[in-house]
C-alpha cells in the first residue's frame, strides 16, 4: 500500500466522469475555476450536493478555488459530500484557503476518502473502450487484471497531509480541529507516515510542474500559485516534525511491525537524509537502526574554525602590474566589489581508478569509478544547505552582499543572459577519467576503461557549473596548484570576469566548488579532496577602448583553495549519511581570507 496509495489518490481525483446537463457543466466549471460558469449552471438547476456514480460531487472538484468553495458552501454544499471529500483533495495540492475553509464550515478531519480502484478503472476502461477500435487493448487488459483483486481502501486527509506534502499549514489546521494522528496509515500514525514519506521542500517542488500537467489532461485548470508554491506553504520537514512534537507526537513509538519513524527514514535510502539529520536532531533514537552517528574525519577537521587552512590559489601574474596577467592589481581597483553574483556552486568529483597487473604479467584488470549522480545530488544539497548562509555572512561581515541566483537574477533578461551565456576558456574541460594497464614487450594485453566525471549543482537553486579548472584524476597533489588554479587562461578571465560580470550588473562574480572522491570502488566512503572559491571581475588596468582586441578585460581578483592530501571522510559506509555541517565554516574561512586580500589587509607573498 504504501507504494501505490498516492497514484490510486491522485487518479481518483482527477477521474471523475462526466455527469448530464447542467450538472455536467457545474463539474467543468468548477475544475476551470469558473465562478460565473458555476453560478450560470446552478441558476440553471443544477444540484450542488449531485453525486455521480463514481462518488464525486461538485464541491470535490473545485478544490485549487477558494472563491467557488465558498459559493458552493453559501449555497448548502455539504463539506463531507462524496466518496473522496472535497478536504482530502484540498490537502493533497496544498489549498490551504479551501482546506481552512471547509473545516470552518464543518468538514469532518477523520471522514476517510474512499479509494475504490475498481471503480475508478472500469471508469478508465470505459473511456478508452469509447475510442474504437484504436483503443489500448494492452492497457485495458493490465487495467481488467488489477481490477480482480482490487478492494476499495480508506485513507485521511493527515496522512495524505504527511505522505505527498511539505504543507505544515495543513496539518495544523487538520490537527486544530481534531484530526487523529493513530491508525491513519499503513505504517502507522501521522510521525511514522513523515518519516516514511518526507522529503524537502526542494524535493517537493520537482513534481509540481508534471502534476500541474496531469491535472490539466484531465480538465483540470490548475492556478498559478500551485506550480510557483508560496514558501508559507512548503516548508521544511524540520519545521513539520517539530510541530507534531510540540502537539505530544512521540518520535520514537514503535508501530505494530516494531519500526520507529527514523527506521523507515532509513529504510527509504538514499535521498531523504535531511529528513533522518531532523529526526536525530530533535530526539530519535538511533538504536536498531544497524547504523552510527560517529563523527567523521571531515566533521572533526572542521569543527573549529581556526584549524581550517586556507590558501591563495590563484596566478601571480598581474598582481603588481597595469593590467596585464591573469589577475588583477587589486590596488588599481578604485572602488572595492560591493556586489558579487555567486554563478556557480557544485560538487565536483573527477573520478579515481586502479591497475592491477602489468608487463610480464599476462593480464591486466583496470577499473575507474566515481560518485553515483544520485548519491552526488544528495551530497551537493548537503553541503549547499549547511554553507550558503555562511559563506554569506562572511562575505556580507566584509563589506560584500554574496548574491545567489534567486537575488541576481531579478528580470527575465537578467535570466535569459545568464541561462544563455556561452562560456569561453582556452582550455578544453575534462569530463572523462580513463585508465590504461600497463603495456609491455611481452603483454599478453592491455585493458584500458573509461568514466565520466561528475559535475552537479544544489537541487533547484539556479545555479550553472561553469568551467574554472580540471581537478586531476586520482587523487589531487597540492604542488599541482602552485601556478594558481591550474595557471589560468585569459579568455577563461574574460568571459566571467568582464562579459558575465557586465550584463549581470554586478561588481564581480564568484565560483565555488567541493571536489570529492568515492575513495573504494566497492566501499560508500566518501572524502573532500579539496574546496576552492574563485573571484573574477573588471581588469582595473585596461577597459575596451584601451584593449582592442579583448583579449584581457577581465581578470582573477582571488582565489582560496582548502586541500586535504587524502580526503578527508564525510560520508563512512556504517554512518548515517553524510556529515556536511563543516562545509559551513571552510567556506566562512574562504571568504574572510579572500576579502582580507581584496582589501588590501593581506597580501599574497
Amino acid at each position: 500500500m504504501r507504494k501505490i496509495i498516492f497514484p490510486l489518490l491522485f487518479i481518483f481525483i482527477t477521474s471523475f466522469s462526466a455527469f448530464g446537463g447542467v450538472n455536467e457543466d457545474l463539474i467543468t466549471a468548477c475544475r476551470q475555476g469558473d465562478l460565473e460558469a458555476v453560478k450560470k449552471a446552478v441558476d440553471a438547476g443544477a444540484d450542488v450536493n449531485f453525486k455521480g456514480s463514481d462518488g464525486g460531487t461538485p464541491i470535490s472538484a473545485a478544490f485549487f478555488w477558494p472563491e467557488i468553495t465558498r459559493y458552493l458552501l453559501d449555497k448548502k454544499a455539504d463539506p463531507n459530500a462524496g466518496d473522496y471529500p472535497a478536504l482530502v483533495s484540498a490537502v493533497t495540492v496544498y489549498s490551504t484557503d479551501v482546506i481552512k475553509m471547509l473545516l470552518d464550515a464543518g468538514a469532518d478531519p477523520n471522514k476517510p476518502a474512499v479509494v475504490d480502484a475498481a471503480k475508478v478503472l472500469k471508469s478508465l476502461i470505459e473511456k478508452e473502450e469509447a475510442k474504437g477500435k484504436d483503443a489500448n487493448k494492452a492497457m485495458i487488459s493490465a487495467w481488467e487484471n488489477a481490477m480482480k483483486n482490487a478492494k476499495p481502501t480508506e485513507t485521511y486527509a493527515l496522512y495524505v497531509a504527511a505522505m505527498s506534502t511539505n504543507c505544515s499549514p495543513c496539518i495544523s489546521l487538520l490537527m486544530d480541529k481534531g484530526a487523529k494522528t493513530a491508525n491513519i496509515g499503513a505504517d502507522g500514525s501521522l510521525m511514522h507516515t513523515l518519516a516514511s514519506y518526507g522529503k524537502s521542500p526542494e524535493e517537493r517542488a520537482k513534481v509540481f510542474p508534471a502534476i500541474k500537467t496531469s491535472y490539466e489532461s484531465y480538465g483540470y485548470k490548475v492556478p498559478e500559485w500551485y506550480t510557483d508554491m508560496p514558501d508559507e506553504r512548503n516548508r521544511p520537514f524540520e519545521e513539520i516534525l517539530q510541530m507534531l512534537l510540540k502537539k505530544g507526537l512521540n518520535i520514537n513509538e514503535k508501530n505494530s511491525a516494531g519500526n520507529t519513524p527514523v527506521k523507515l527514514a532509513i529504510a527509504g535510502g538514499f535521498g531523504n537524509e535531511e529528513v533522518i539529520l531532523a529526526m536525530l536532531r530533535n530526539g530519535a533514537e538511533m538504536k536498531g537502526t544497524g547504523l552510527n552517528n560517529d563523527k567523521t574525519e571531515f566533521a572533526e577537521a572542521t569543527e573549529d574554525p581556526d584549524r581550517i587552512k586556507v590558501k591563495f590559489d590563484f596566478p601571480r601574474e598581474g598582481r603588481n602590474g597595469g593590467g596585464g596577467g591573469y589577475s588583477a592589481n587589486m590596488d588599481l581597483l578604485k572602488t572595492k566589489p560591493k556586489k558579487v553574483a555567486l554563478i556557480s556552486y557544485y560538487l565536483y568529483d573527477p573520478g579515481k581508478g586502479k591497475v592491477k597487473g602489468g608487463t610480464y604479467t599476462g593480464s591486466v584488470s583496470v577499473n575507474v569509478w566515481r560518485t553515483s549522480d544520485f548519491i552526488g545530488q544528495m551530497q551537493v544539497d548537503g553541503f549547499y544547505r549547511n554553507s550558503i548562509d555562511a559563506l554569506k555572512s562572511s562575505f556580507k561581515e566584509n563589506g560584500i552582499d554574496l548574491l545567489t541566483p534567486d537575488e541576481f537574477l531579478t528580470t527575465n533578461e537578467l535570466k535569459e543572459f545568464y541561462y544563455g551565456f556561452n562560456q569561453e576558456s582556452a582550455k578544453k574541460e575534462k569530463v572523462t577519467i580513463t585508465k590504461r594497464g600497463a603495456a609491455g614487450s611481452n603483454a599478453w594485453e592491455i585493458a584500458s576503461a573509461t568514466a565520466s566525471t561528475l559535475k552537479i549543482a544544489p537541487t533547484g537553486k539556479g545555479y550553472r557549473n561553469f568551467f574554472v579548472g580540471n581537478e586531476a584524476p586520482d587523487e589531487s597533489a597540492l604542488e599541482n596548484y602552485q601556478g594558481g588554479i591550474f595557471t589560468a587562461n585569459r579568455k577563461l578571465t574574460s568571459n566571467l570576469g568582464h562579459d558575465l560580470c557586465k550584463g549581470l550588473g554586478v561588481d564581480a562574480v564568484v565560483v565555488v566548488y567541493v571536489c570529492t572522491r568515492k575513495v573504494k570502488q566497492t566501499k560508500d566512503d566518501y572524502g573532500v579532496n579539496a574546496v576552492v572559491t574563485m573571484m573574477m571581475g573588471p581588469n582595473p588596468g585596461k577597459a575596451e577602448d584601451t584593449d582592442p582586441e579583448a583579449k584581457n578585460l577581465g581578470q582573477f581578483y582571488c582565489g582560496t583553495r582548502t586541500y586535504y592530501s587524502s580526503p578527508a571522510i564525510f560520508r563512512e559506509e556504517k554512518g548515517l549519511f553524510g556529515q556536511y555541517e563543516g562545509m559551513g565554516n571552510v567556506l566562512k574561512a574562504h571568504a574572510a581570507k579572500m576579502c582580507k586580500y581584496i582589501n588590501g589587509k593581506e597580501k599574497d607573498e
